[in-house]
């Protein structure tokens, strides 16, 4: 498969600098649909799977806390002042508030969750506010299958807790104080392998389908491709396609794109050129015919 040889770059940057934590279902009964109370807002979080070339990756989600600023609101233009940032995050605040999300905490297989899936990973009421921060913590019952072989995920430095800033763009407002928000937990840029071992390093990128677009498509003939890559100047996205061929690649900024698909089994890689993405909007390239 060379998936050793692909992380191994990855991981000797990795361990020659800090690892940097950024702030990444079918089923949607976390939360219910009960009324916001007085003075409370909603937010509920879907964790989707920008994936890579492997079989299963179980990851073993424990908690998601949220930072709420109560002296502003999600509304507000967004700031850089300080506040979301680690050593904030230790400091009292008569602004600043964390608070937990109702979660089944739990292992789940992100290779489950591609070409537009997701699922409703926490939900729960906040005072009004707002929305930060969202901080993850994590298990040690992380692994990944590579050709049909089970191996533990290690944790970089032992890091149990994964930060995510968030933006007045990440967020879908539903209805007034009820907020939604999509993690991309990307695993081409979490997962390398070094020394005889997988680790996890967990980049979270986050967004909204009002303000990101996607791109979906279709891939023929069967067992003719690998990974398909969306990109452009400032951003990289991928899929894994379904054994029908069925990709969709989502969390995508406005703009202009290009798209690889890597051949494989004899036939060659393709390549799609101005693919106009829009936000808000699902741009479909229909069925793409690989050649032998």
């Amino acid at each position: 498969m060379g998936i050793k040889k692909n992380f191994l770059s990855g991981a000797f940057l990795l361990f020659s600098s800090l690892a940097i934590f950024y702030a990444c279902q079918k089923d949607s009964s976390i939360g219910g649909d009960s009324g916001i109370p007085p003075g409370k807002m909603k937010l509920s979080v879907r964790l989707t799977d920008g994936p890579s070339d492997f079989q299963k990756v179980f990851i073993d989600i424990q908690s998601i806390a949220v930072k709420v600023d109560t002296c502003e609101r999600n509304g507000y233009p967004d700031h850089d002042h300080p506040g979301c940032d680690d050593h904030h995050d230790q400091m009292d605040g008569h602004c600043e508030y964390w608070d937990t999300l109702d979660i089944r905490p739990g292992i789940y297989d992100l290779m489950t969750l591609r070409n537009g899936l997701d699922t409703l990973i926490a939900s729960g009421f906040l005072i009004n506010g707002k929305i930060e921060r969202i901080k993850f913590t994590l298990g040690d019952r992380d692994s990944v299958m590579v050709d049909s072989v089970m191996h533990p995920l290690n944790l970089i430095f032992h890091y149990h807790s994964v930060f995510v800033n968030i933006r007045r763009e990440h967020l879908d407002s539903l209805s007034s104080n009820n907020f939604q928000l999509y993690l991309d937990f990307n695993l081409s840029r979490s997962i390398f392998y070094f020394y005889g071992k997988y680790w996890l390093s967990p980049v979270l990128i986050p967004f909204s389908s009002y303000s990101f677009g996607s791109i979906e498509g279709k891939i023929k003939p069967d067992h003719s491709y690998g990974f398909v890559k969306a990109f452009n100047a400032t951003d990289t996205s991928y899929a894994w396609p379904w054994n029908e061929g069925y990709f969709k690649i989502r969390g995508l900024r406005p703009g202009t794109y290009s798209m690889l698909i890597s051949g494989r089994n004899g036939y060659k890689d393709s390549t799609l050129n101005n693919i106009t993405v829009d936000r808000g909007r699902n741009t479909k390239v229909g069925t793409i015919q690989l050649h032998q």
